[in-house]
């Protein structure tokens, strides 16, 4: 079956709507004259018969038998007169009414392909991208009407996107490369191991060593990516209680971690009690891998001005305000915090996208003499 385009569907509307509207103005004039027609011819034969039967004859007699025969070739000649003048108007009308039903069609197909030429160029812009090259834009003006809204819609979307992936390319790029580092690390300890045909035990047990310690860090790195990429999956939406949240966490903290302060007070909203709990681990390891010899993490919850809020700090090294934007991206520890520290620098990375997906807002602030504070402020609703 073929299936008219859209500018077609519009010339045989709009040509559909003006072929109504002129049938039904011709058909109301054809009436009016019609009528107009009749009660003149009638008024015309009334007048002519009133004038007639006041002639006189000479002998004082008035005309009697002859008015008759007069009246009726008079009703006669001024119905065929009508009817003459009303098939001409129909011929007349006819054809100027299929002389402007050819031009409308053809007006209206212009029309429609005026106004359905934003629609084309987005579609050519639409044709033009790949995830390689998201730079076309729409570039449309005039007036500020339906289309032009759509128009910058779909530019807006467009920017979205090559943010998007532009930063699955960078995340790409940087999983690799720390992929790639404990790889290397074993190879290289396996080649090193067996360069040579023997080597004393101590020597196999450093590179066995080695490849364990970069084994772990790899497993660490894709139990980070696979709850990076949970966080993207839905949420199975409930009331829930921070402050309960926040116990159950703080309840698997490591008995050889620093001591860990707590202040929970009821913070209920509404959000996935497994994200969150995700969440605040996520927090809470982060303050303990950054830490310093004898240093402290404290974890606070609250509710306030109709949202609910959870606080992580933690002492640690001294962190520069211009380095807090960056450590909310993966693979960013900051400035002295990727030293001695083990971690796949996607913790910050995580509870970013769950509070994303919460539509909740954090806030990450240096601690005066070292460490960071985080913030998490979630909506009661």
């Amino acid at each position: 079956m073929v299936r008219l385009t859209i500018r077609t569907r519009l010339t045989l509307w709009y040509s559909a709507v003006f072929a109504a509207t002129g049938a039904v103005v011709l058909t109301l004039m054809y009436l009016l004259i019609h009528r107009e027609l009749i009660t003149a011819s009638q008024t015309v034969v009334a007048e002519l018969t009133a004038v007639d039967s006041a002639v006189t004859l000479p002998a004082g007699a008035t005309v009697g038998t002859a008015l008759p025969a007069q009246t009726s070739a008079l009703e006669a000649a001024t119905t065929d007169a009508r009817v003459d003048a009303l098939r001409t108007i129909i011929v007349e009308t006819g054809a100027v009414f299929a002389t402007l039903a050819v031009v409308s069609l053809v007006l209206c197909w212009l029309v429609a392909g005026r106004a359905l030429r934003p629609l084309r160029q987005i579609t050519s812009t639409a044709a033009v991208l790949s995830h390689e090259d998201m730079n076309a834009r729409i570039s449309l003006h005039g007036p500020h009407d339906e289309v032009r809204k759509l128009a910058e819609t779909f530019n807006g979307m467009l920017d979205r996107l090559s943010h998007v992936f532009q930063a699955q390319r960078l995340f790409v790029a940087n999983a690799s490369h720390e992929l790639r580092t404990p790889l290397t690390v074993i190879r290289t300890a396996a080649e090193m191991a067996l360069s040579r045909p023997t080597r004393a035990e101590l020597e196999y047990r450093r590179a066995l060593d080695t490849v364990a310690a970069a084994a772990t860090r790899s497993d660490e790195m894709l139990t980070s990516l696979l709850r990076l990429a949970r966080t993207q999956v839905g949420m199975a939406v409930a009331p829930v209680d921070v402050a309960e949240v926040a116990a159950e966490a703080a309840a698997k903290w490591p008995v050889a971690g620093p001591p860990l302060r707590q202040s929970l007070a009821p913070a209920r909203c509404v959000g996935d009690p497994i994200q969150l709990e995700l969440l605040l681990r996520n927090l809470l390891d982060n303050a303990r891998r950054y830490n310093v010899d004898g240093g402290e993490v404290w974890i606070a919850t609250g509710h306030s001005d109709g949202a609910a809020w959870v606080r992580v700090e933690n002492t640690g090294p001294t962190i520069d305000p211009e380095d807090i934007p960056g450590l909310r991206q993966p693979f960013q520890r900051g400035q002295g915090r990727g030293g001695g520290a083990s971690g796949a620098g996607l913790g910050l990375a995580i509870v970013g996208a769950i509070v994303d997906a919460h539509d909740a807002a954090w806030t990450l602030t240096p601690r005066v003499g070292g460490g960071l504070s985080a913030t998490v402020t979630l909506p009661s609703r």
